[in-house]
């Protein structure tokens, strides 16, 4: 039978999302989240096996904040092109408050796996229909004018969720705050959903 965990598994979990998101998965050490956490090495091979099994198991965490994310501006009342300027409002929030601006854990994950990581490709892959789902859901309830009728929802919903991780990758780049919000604005205008 398995000792129950003798550590504060939350805070072992937020040190090592600390240090993956900032250095990637390669620059992170077990060595630094041990350190950051003050969980010994030896414990967090005993309960996650490797760097990877506690990679997963913090990106899989992410992932789920990032769906909720969507899912919440996607909530937003009124038309639907309200929800989809608060979805781009909120990832715009979100990058400017992110230490070196940092970007998405996701989609750095992405860039540095490429094809070696099937676990976490899957794991992405799987994030990002569950975020286009959510999309896809507010637009096939309340897409408003005309641009439902030009292109199907799947592909309306795949093509916002584009511009918001686009929009992540300019706010890397230290694209400032207020050009990524009059990129979204003029996304949101073309796209006629109010």
């Amino acid at each position: 039978m398995a000792r129950p965990r003798q550590f504060d598994d939350a805070s072992l979990r937020t040190a090592a999302l600390e240090d993956f998101w900032t250095r990637g998965f390669e620059g992170a050490s077990i060595g630094d989240i041990a350190s950051a956490s003050g969980v010994g090495n030896g414990s967090i091979y005993a309960a996650y096996g490797s760097k990877l099994g506690l990679f997963i198991v913090v990106l899989e965490a992410y992932c789920r904040t990032r769906v909720d994310l969507v899912r919440t501006a996607m909530a937003t009342e009124g038309p639907a092109g309200a929800a989809v300027r608060a979805l781009l409002d909120a990832v715009i929030d979100d990058c400017a408050t992110q230490p070196g601006r940092r970007g998405c854990l996701m989609l750095n994950s992405i860039a540095e796996f490429g094809e070696r990581g099937a676990e976490v490709l899957e794991l992405c892959r799987a994030t990002t229909r569950d975020m286009a789902a959510e999309i896809e859901l507010r637009l096939a309830t309340g897409a408003g004018s005309g641009t439902r009728e030009i292109r199907p929802v799947h592909v309306l919903g795949a093509e916002i969720l584009l511009v918001a991780q686009g929009l992540i990758q300019a706010s890397r780049l230290h694209a400032p705050a207020d050009e990524l919000r009059a990129i979204a604005g003029a996304y949101a205008d073309r796209l006629a959903l109010d």
